[in-house]
């Protein structure tokens, strides 16, 4: 039942203007708050495989095939609402597997001032927003990125390592606090380990992360 006006209007808004699923863009059930149509989340139910996992957190996906594809289309093709379905997908994986959410804040992987300009969003931050809204978890504000450095996917192992060490700082304490990370794609795990390096020096307890796809080290790539 229609209690408000503000609920009225958003009834007619899913009526006039259906939204959509944020991953293959057909028109969502009536009322479904969820960005990905029961077709997807039923298709990534089934498909899903946690592709890289340690102590300190897990890739959902293999970079690869459609999945790939997909994420060069939310960074490169100005695709912002696929953020959100990686940031879905994220969340319902954590349901699935049983894996504890007990974190203080989550927080995106940084993005430098020239990303930024050219893209006009953080791809991470769109798919950290999500899991928050659907996790309840904070979204959290503080890291950001304070050196530009060259595109990862153009540097060996070791050139990464140098290209990204001290490009991250702690804008604020991060003392006893318990963090989640999240990034669109593993390689070396380089650029994860210099945010890790900024979070612990700021204070926090533990820091976690989770990406959406785990690729091999692929010099060259998109």
């Amino acid at each position: 039942m229609i209690k408000t006006m503000k609920e009225a209007a958003v009834v007619i808004l899913d009526i006039v203007y259906p939204k959509r699923c944020s991953y293959c863009e057909n028109i969502l059930d009536f009322g479904e708050d969820c960005v990905l149509c029961g077709s997807c989340r039923d298709k990534f139910s089934r498909t899903e495989s946690v592709e890289y996992r340690d102590k300190d957190g897990f890739s959902l996906f293999k970079y690869d095939g459609e999945i790939r594809w997909k994420i060069l289309e939310l960074k490169y093709d100005g695709k912002r609402e696929l953020g959100k379905a990686f940031g879905c997908l994220i969340y319902e994986s954590f349901v699935k597997n049983n894996i504890p959410m007990d974190y203080d804040f989550v927080l995106p992987v940084a993005a430098s001032k020239n990303r930024l300009r050219e893209r006009g969003y953080n791809q991470t931050e769109l798919m950290a927003a999500e899991f928050s809204r659907l996790s309840g978890i904070p979204l959290g504000r503080g890291l950001v990125r304070i050196k530009e450095t060259r595109p990862q996917n153009k540097l060996s192992t070791e050139e990464r390592k140098v290209n990204v060490k001290n490009a991250f700082k702690a804008e604020r304490s991060f003392e006893g606090e318990r963090l989640l990370l999240i990034d669109d794609i593993y390689t070396t795990g380089s650029t994860l380990g210099a945010c890790f390096d900024a979070l612990y020096a700021a204070g926090a307890e533990s820091v976690n992360f989770c990406t959406a796809a785990k690729t091999d080290l692929r010099i060259g790539d998109k």
